[in-house]
Parts: structure tokens; C-alpha cells; sequence
């Protein structure tokens, strides 16, 4: 039996007490096997003058490793209820339709707007236009681009709200 073996045989007890102060009881076992695994693949374990301190510095540092990965796990899943209320990239046919209505909607409400001031609005939302740029496309001042986008912005959000 080599001094590696014999060391981690007389402290392997201690060893798991250490740990679990960090990990709790469970993952200090698993730790304390990794500790044993880790060194053993080393393969050069005659040459080192403490066997014993190599042994506690590997189980700190893979407890350590041990406690980081399970807060990082609890941190990502700790919200899954918030998982519920995200958005579902394909809805399902209730909300489908609601979204196709609110669309009739929308549409309806802006053909009821002057033609201008529904350009504006479409200029503006859809193709990203700025206030001046519409107002080049338009003959009218940037004032009067605002209250136009105004104007239907209200429309659309009463249309919402009902």
C-alpha cells in the first residue's frame, strides 16, 4: 500500500467531517471519492513530502468547486415559477385568436384615421422613419407629424384598452 493510500485510509473520516461543514453530508462523500480519484491519476503521489496537506487542499478546493456549482444551479432554477409567465414562443390557439382580433381591431381603428395621419404613424412605427424624414415624405412640418403619430397612438391604445 502506498503512503497516498495509507494517509487517505487514516484520514478519510476527517475528511468528510471537513466537507461537510461545506457541502453538507451527501455531497461530502462524493467530494471525498473525488479527492481519492483526482490524486490517484496524479500517479505521483511518493514524491510529495505531505501527504495529508495535499489531501485537505484538494478536498477544500473541490468543495469549494462542489458548494460554487450548486449555488449556480439553485440560482438557475430558483425562478422557475416566473417560467410559467414567460412567454410561449408558439402560442396556443386562445391567444392566437385574441392577437388576430386585436389585429381586426387595429386595423379597423386606423382605417377610420385621415390618410396622413395614419401614413405617419405606419412611416414612423413600421419603417422606423424619423419625424423629419416623414415630414420630407409628407409636406408638412415635424410638428404636425407628432400630432399625427399622437392622434393615432391614442386611437390604438382606446382599441386596446376596451
Amino acid at each position: 500500500m502506498d503512503r497516498l493510500t495509507r494517509c487517505f485510509l487514516d484520514i478519510r473520516d476527517e475528511l468528510v467531517r471537513f466537507l461537510t461543514r461545506r457541502t453538507g453530508r451527501s455531497a461530502a462523500e462524493d467530494v471525498v471519492q473525488d479527492v481519492w480519484l483526482n490524486l490517484k491519476e496524479r500517479g505521483d503521489s511518493e514524491s510529495w513530502r505531505e501527504p495529508r496537506a495535499v489531501l485537505y487542499k484538494t478536498a477544500a478546493n473541490l468543495g469549494t468547486d462542489t458548494w460554487r456549482r450548486d449555488v449556480h444551479t439553485r440560482k438557475l432554477f430558483s425562478g422557475e415559477e416566473a417560467l410559467e409567465d414567460a412567454a410561449c414562443p408558439n402560442p396556443g390557439p386562445e391567444r392566437q385568436a385574441e392577437a388576430a382580433n386585436q389585429l381586426e381591431q387595429l386595423y379597423a381603428a386606423l382605417e377610420q384615421l385621415p390618410a396622413q395621419c395614419r401614413e405617419a404613424l405606419l412611416l414612423n412605427r413600421i419603417d422606423g422613419l424619423t419625424h423629419t424624414q416623414i415630414a420630407d415624405r409628407l409636406g408638412v412640418s415635424t410638428k404636425t407629424v407628432q400630432r399625427h403619430i399622437e392622434r393615432a397612438l391614442r386611437l390604438c391604445m382606446q382599441v386596446l384598452e376596451q
